[in-house]
């Protein structure tokens, strides 16, 4: 498992959720795969009651399913679990794309441009982990541009299961899909066509129905 360093003012219990989820986005922690509450916190230096509340809120999303007296392990991807999450995060964040449109001034066009420099970069260096971190963060912008912070923690979070796919296809395929799709949006934003960005993100964020079967076949033991 991967470890990081803990946040300031972040709570024992906050820092367990991010290195737990974390792990399990990035399939250190393997679909399938068993997992200790002690070993975690041996690993954190915390003790077992913030790791089993991250736990317990995790198991709430259904990533991970606690076992009575058997111990829990992370769910195997269940694709009905992901389109529900690529459901929600299309709906809310489409519209949220397309108001942040509308009121992205120079300044936030300027910050999308600085992120897909920096894709564009990572792509060329093949750097999945940081692919991941800068796919995301262009992401958050549109939330951020119409301060819909609280929509996006609530995407992120039952999003868990449709980023496993998205790491998947990360291994599987040229990031440079990602990277043209991003400069789609872009274009929409420095033209101020709303329509064109809404139908540039939905298109982005459903892009895996069209190589799931490819997935699958690669992948075969990490689905349900």
């Amino acid at each position: 498992m991967k470890n990081t360093v803990k946040l300031e003012k972040e709570s024992n219990r906050d820092f367990a959720f991010r290195v737990i989820k974390e792990n399990i986005i990035n399939l250190e922690l393997a679909p399938g795969s068993m997992i200790s509450e002690q070993d975690i916190a041996n690993e954190l230096h915390l003790s077992r009651t913030p790791v089993h509340e991250a736990m317990q809120e995790l198991s709430s999303t259904k990533i991970i399913e606690i076992l009575p007296q058997r111990g829990s392990h992370v769910s195997l991807i269940d694709m009905a679990l992901v389109d529900e999450a690529i459901f929600v995060r299309s709906t809310i964040e489409s519209a949220v794309t397309e108001q942040a449109c509308k009121q992205a001034t120079d300044a936030d066009i300027q910050n999308l441009e600085e992120n897909i420099t920096l894709l564009e970069f990572y792509c060329s260096k093949n750097s999945l982990d940081k692919l991941m971190e800068i796919d995301n963060a262009f992401h958050e912008m549109m939330y951020k541009i119409t301060n819909r912070m609280q929509c996006y923690y609530m995407v992120r979070l039952i999003n868990i299961h449709y980023d496993r796919i998205r790491e998947l296809h990360l291994h599987s395929f040229n990031p440079e899909s990602i990277l043209k799709e991003h400069k789609e949006i872009l274009e929409a934003f420095k033209k101020r066509d709303s329509l064109a960005a809404k139908k540039a993100i939905e298109k982005h964020l459903t892009r895996h129905y069209t190589q799931e079967d490819e997935i699958r076949k690669k992948y075969p033991q990490y689905f349900a």
